[in-house]
């Protein structure tokens, strides 16, 4: 029988399993609900009550895509030839029809899901009645020295990274394994990305495969993605974030969504300095970057003629140069201006478009890291 099958049915003698809560990677907050579910969090409590009230642009879009685990991954070692985690996964929130009805018309493409890793390498995980199953017996499209003798328990153990849905929420309970053992992976230094769809993943494809995870990823890094689709700066979504002290870095992605309406110059000026003057007193130690806006397609989705849009860069610019420990990054030189990078042609990128953006990122934090570890003799941040 099929350790999925066992798991559905309850016939789990002799099985191995650890609690998903003990696994989870990139959260701000654990939900513990009734059987031992539990709802991971990307977000504190009080920003998503932040995110859905009369001061956000969106509060209905914005408390949906709360609930989206952007990011978030359970991470074990193991020994086992096969696993398997209990999951609900919510619906799709009504708020990223629009994107995804695009982007389906335009392409054909896995808009989001369930996503796994071993050892590094993809490796397509099944999904059926709530149960995720995972095969670490020599999976299809890996190198055959990479393959787990038959016996499940006697192989050399494993790394396995499964990772959540970019645009949609879930509750997870308990990961089974047919090995001895199931050991979760000790937390990484953290680094927190704040930003709007182009961060959270939205049409990525692949939940892994986002740019803060590459990058997060590239630095050594757990990366907490607060992402969330049509967002701009608004100070009010980073309160009760002070609990997030141990922060090595940040990563600061916004104005895109000020072209799509009708905004003026004094407001975008206000709201981004409030945003930065409460990041940098939040973690006046941790070194921070803030992008400008990525390239975008003009000419397939022009922008708002009432919009600023074109003052922003500048004003994200200037608001970033008043804080000198904030390093400002052009995001116009993170993306080339290549419409084959976009997932839905204008705007969000694809795979290939989200490697380009985490490498070039990576290189410039990597330099600002170093440079940091140096002045406080820490060791060096890896090279990926």
């Amino acid at each position: 029988m099929a350790l999925c099958d066992m798991v559905r049915s309850g016939q789990t003698a002799g099985l191995v399993s650890c609690a998903a809560s003990d696994l989870l990677h990139g959260c701000a907050y654990r939900e513990s609900l009734d059987d031992g579910w539990v709802r991971p969090w990307r977000l504190m409590p009080s920003q998503v009550r932040a995110l859905g009230s009369c001061l956000a642009w969106h509060p209905g879009l914005f408390r949906q895509m709360a609930r989206a685990n952007s990011g978030v991954f359970l991470e074990v070692e193991t020994d086992s030839s096969e696993l398997a985690l209990e999951v609900h996964l919510d619906g799709e929130p009504s708020g990223t029809r629009s994107v995804l009805a695009y982007v389906e018309a335009a392409t054909v493409v896995a808009l989001d899901g369930i996503a796994c890793e071993i050892d590094g390498y993809a490796c397509p995980p099944r999904l059926d009645e709530g149960i995720v199953g995972i095969s670490l017996d020599a999976p299809q499209g890996l190198p055959k020295k990479w393959a787990t003798p038959p016996l499940p328990g006697f192989g050399r153990r494993h790394n396995v990274r499964i990772w959540l849905p970019c645009l949609r929420g879930c509750t997870v309970r308990k990961v089974w394994g047919d090995g001895s053992v199931l050991l979760p992976v000790a937390p990484r230094r953290q680094l927190l990305v704040l930003g709007d769809s182009i961060a959270q993943g939205f049409v990525a494809g692949n939940p892994a495969c986002t740019w803060p995870a590459l990058l997060a990823k590239s630095l050594g890094f757990d990366a907490i993605n607060q992402g969330i689709g049509g967002q701009v700066f608004q100070q009010s979504s980073l309160t009760g974030l002070v609990g997030l002290a141990d922060l090595e870095a940040i990563v600061i992605e916004f104005g895109a969504n000020y072209r799509y309406e009708r905004c003026f110059r004094e407001q975008v000026i206000r709201d981004a300095k409030t945003y930065l003057d409460e990041v940098a007193r939040l973690w006046p130690q941790a070194p921070c970057w803030v992008l400008t806006p990525l390239w975008h397609d003009e000419d397939v989705w022009p922008t708002n003629a009432k919009s600023c849009f074109s003052e922003v860069a500048s004003i994200i610019a200037e608001t970033t140069l008043a804080h000198p420990p904030m390093h400002l990054v052009d995001g116009m030189g993170l993306l080339d201006p290549d419409q084959s990078l976009l997932a839905d042609g204008f705007e969000h990128p694809n795979d290939q478009g989200s490697v380009q953006i985490a490498e070039r990122l990576a290189k410039i934090m990597r330099a600002g890291l170093s440079k940091v570890a140096h002045e406080q003799g820490q060791p060096q941040p890896p090279v990926a």
